[in-house]
């Protein structure tokens, strides 16, 4: 069967389950305080929906692969693929995605030495199944995307049945030749030439670079795979220094303009059930939920919610001795409009 990127949402009541991050202790916690049996089946015929980021930084990356790819191969569940699955099939090597290959490159930092690594028949498996996973899912009532429904990206893909990684570097070649005809990368190349090396030095005071922003804006906005996987971006009142350089782009907020009728589920931004300061020192860029209640719908039609609730930082408060933890395992109950952690 072809590869369709964009795909029909299971009909009926559903439990759509947020960011994952290899935290399997968790996630089978919640699967079972949803009222799931072991092998994904529920008494009242509801189905699970993962909303991607699977992966990466948690205590078993490859024993989540395994479980959600069995209930979906079973036809119990459903699951889009997040921006960390998206990284495996393009082969990028990021902090947290060791485990997937055989030379692990996280043991340079250490901090993730400790997770079960994937041998070559895991590894082989993920790449295939991650190969089949949509980029968004659709009914009537709503829709389910890792990180942003942008309708201009959903269209462009909707009929889209290549193989992801082609359709990814089609899409890169097109962004990237529209910056070089318009003249933004010659501008871009004398700003780095200019600020480059200072680029990555948190003591430094770096001025806004608009080619830069511009460029790093359209990479996202532009792809429509990025759109979906990452969300958008735009250039930022004054740049900041986050994940290691200083930045020309923040994220947007794109649930603040969102006035379809179909709710949206999304995960993605690191939505923190705490401390609100917490949230802000962890955000790249603002705090895209400032004055919001971390379990309140999102939008102007109050019919959109991140149920990203931060279990990707699990890994880190256990390394700080911290069991009791603020990063949470979180799923919505459609169409209850409630959310369930664990």
């Amino acid at each position: 069967m072809k590869y369709q990127a964009i795909q029909s949402l299971h009909d009926g009541p559903i439990d759509i389950v947020g960011d994952v991050h290899g935290e399997i202790t968790a996630l089978n916690a919640l699967i079972g305080k949803l009222g799931y049996t072991q092998d994904g089946r529920h008494p009242h015929g509801r189905r699970l929906v993962f909303i991607g980021d699977l992966v990466d930084r948690g205590e078993d990356s490859p024993a989540v692969v395994e479980r959600v790819a069995g209930l979906v191969q079973a036809g119990r569940a459903q699951c889009v693929l997040g921006n960390h699955e998206l990284n495996l099939l393009l082969g990028l090597r990021k902090e947290g995605n060791g485990w997937f290959y055989e030379d692990d490159h996280d043991h340079e930092d250490g901090h993730f030495l400790d997770v079960p690594k994937a041998d070559e028949r895991q590894r082989r498996h993920a790449l295939e199944w991650f190969g089949t996973l949509p980029l968004a899912l659709e009914r009537p009532d709503l829709r389910v995307v890792h990180a942003c429904w942008h309708q201009p990206a959903v269209d462009a893909l909707r009929n889209e049945t290549r193989p992801i990684a082609e359709v990814y570097a089609d899409w890169t070649q097109r962004v990237e030749a529209g910056f070089e005809t318009s003249g933004l990368l010659r501008e871009r190349d004398a700003e780095l030439h200019a600020w480059g090396q200072a680029i990555k030095d948190p003591a430094q005071r770096v001025p806004m670079l608009p080619a830069l922003a511009a460029i790093d804006a359209r990479k996202q906005t532009d792809h429509p795979i990025k759109a979906l996987t990452s969300g958008l971006e735009r250039p930022t009142p004054e740049p900041f220094y986050g994940g290691g350089k200083w930045r020309m782009t923040e994220r947007v907020a794109w649930w603040q303009e969102y006035r379809d009728a179909p709710a949206v589920i999304f995960g993605h931004y690191w939505r923190w059930a705490g401390d609100e300061s917490h949230a802000a020192a962890r955000s790249r860029g603002p705090n895209l939920f400032a004055g919001r209640g971390p379990w309140d719908w999102l939008g102007p039609n109050v019919n959109t919610i991140c149920v990203d609730y931060c279990a990707g930082l699990r890994w880190c408060e256990r390394k700080a001795g911290i069991m009791q933890h603020e990063g949470l395992m979180a799923a919505v109950r459609w169409p209850e409009r409630e959310v369930v952690t664990a």
